[in-house]
């Protein structure tokens, strides 16, 4: 017996008694890489058409493998994406339905109950690395290394200078696994498209589990000055396109690093938005922006390649989650875990490879305080969201022309915009739709940092 199919046995006995099983014949098995932009707006990626933001390496991801058209996120804004990617569950089970207020920076994060996907892929045999924006408790209990990474490189609070910090705060502070470092380098996204080249290059035997947090493009409004010149006189709005030059470049930086070390095909990479983007970027078609639950709060660029089992340049139509990350990372990875918490996500390469045609998910839920949504099918009830034009100025509609409008019901596989709502043509999908919302949300506890 070859010494590695020896030191695949130990390992598959040691995790068997942890309750996570590694599938005979992976001696293989891939590296693997979940990148994530911050609050960018769904028309600011060139895979999705726009001109303005020329985005080739995002772009190569989906031309490597595939785009899913119908890409949503599980939360409306930064911290609560975060706890449900990383669980593969709603967070609105365990109550993470809200940003973590830094009020509460020593109480709470990411529920200490559930799984995360680095704690079963170190126990696998994976070394796992975390780079960027945390923002799921900033108590030891709650940091990365707490929460299943090997190693960390980045800082925990929800937003930051993007230019190095003379005298950082507790939580905007850039550490090396728990130990804060000196602020040594030109421009955060740059700084971690580096970081991320370093740890694969010096990754050592294991196979790795890479998840990058870039928080481009969430404010402040920080871009080089080297960015800002190369977007000036194109139109639009420049720092965020010189955001978004950077926030690509960073992820070029990366793919290289795979061809330089000649692990590309054998890397599963997942590049996805966190949501919606915020009222100054372009969210076209999409109705609404990041909070909202219409579709420019939840729908975003989503796309992956694992050139070893994947197809090239696929476009994929149903719609998939944020949540099918866990799921689909740990089929990779061919491990089989027990986990205490069931999962709502699904294992997405089935589809992708062709072998099952269905969809993934018939209902899809959403959920930030009143604001909530279902999708079933291509049915979508949208409810709590204060209306667009109504944002804009309050004192133009009146208060019940105000309520009607929150509440609609779309075709949203034909109407992406949201701007045909057919409520009163379907009123039993509407009463259907709300018990199937009220069915999910039943058992769901309060968001403790909510007083």
């Amino acid at each position: 017996m070859k010494m590695n199919s020896i030191l695949f046995l130990l390992l598959a006995l040691v995790t068997a008694t942890q309750g996570v099983r590694v599938s005979w014949g992976s001696e293989d098995r891939p590296n693997i890489i979940v990148m994530i932009s911050d609050d960018s707006g769904y028309n600011e990626f060139s895979l999705n058409g726009s001109s303005l933001f020329p985005t080739p390496e995002i772009d190569s991801i989906a031309a490597d493998g595939v785009q899913f058209l119908q890409g949503y996120t599980s939360g409306t804004v930064c911290s609560p994406t975060r706890a449900g990617l990383l669980t593969g569950r709603y967070q609105n089970r365990f109550g993470h339905e809200f940003n973590i207020p830094p009020v509460y920076s020593d109480e709470h994060g990411l529920s200490l109950e559930e799984t995360t996907l680095p704690e079963v892929l170190q126990s696998s045999g994976y070394r796992t690395i975390a780079l960027g924006k945390w923002h799921l408790g900033y108590a030891p209990k709650f940091h990365p290394l707490s929460r299943g990474f090997t190693d960390y490189y980045g800082f925990l609070q929800g937003a930051r200078s993007y230019f190095p910090l003379e005298n950082p705060t507790r939580l905007n502070r850039l550490l090396r696994d728990r130990k804060p470092v000196k602020e040594d380098f030109d421009y955060m996204t740059d700084e971690l498209g580096r970081a991320a080249a370093e740890y694969i290059a010096n990754r050592g035997k294991k196979p790795f589990f890479m998840y990058l947090a870039f928080n481009a493009t969430h404010g402040p409004n920080h871009a080089s000055e080297e960015d800002l010149e190369a977007v000036r006189g194109g139109g639009g709005n420049e720092t965020h396109r010189a955001m978004t030059r950077s926030l690509d470049r960073a992820v070029g930086v990366v793919l290289e690093s795979l061809d330089k070390e000649k692990i590309s095909d054998n890397t599963l990479v997942i590049f996805v938005n966190d949501n919606g983007g915020v009222r100054s970027h372009d969210n076209t078609p999409l109705k609404g922006f990041k909070g909202s639950t219409w579709e420019g709060g939840i729908k975003v660029p989503y796309v992956m390649k694992w050139p070893k089992r994947i197809k090239a340049d696929q476009s994929y139509e149903h719609p998939v989650i944020s949540l099918d990350i866990f799921p689909t990372v740990l089929a990779a990875a061919q491990v089989d875990v027990n986990l205490k918490n069931p999962l709502d996500g699904v294992n997405l390469l089935p589809y992708v490879t062709g072998e099952n045609q269905d969809r993934p998910h018939q209902t899809l839920f959403w959920k930030n305080g009143s604001k909530w949504a279902v999708r079933d099918g291509d049915l979508k009830l949208v409810v709590g969201n204060l209306p667009i034009s109504t944002r804009k100025n309050k004192n133009r509609r009146s208060p019940a022309s105000q309520a009607s409008d929150q509440r609609g019901l779309y075709h949203v596989a034909d109407d992406p915009s949201e701007s045909n709502n057919v409520m009163t043509d379907y009123p039993e999908q509407v009463a259907r739709l709300t018990q199937l919302y009220e069915a999910w949300k039943k058992d769901f506890p309060k968001t403790p940092w909510r007083k």
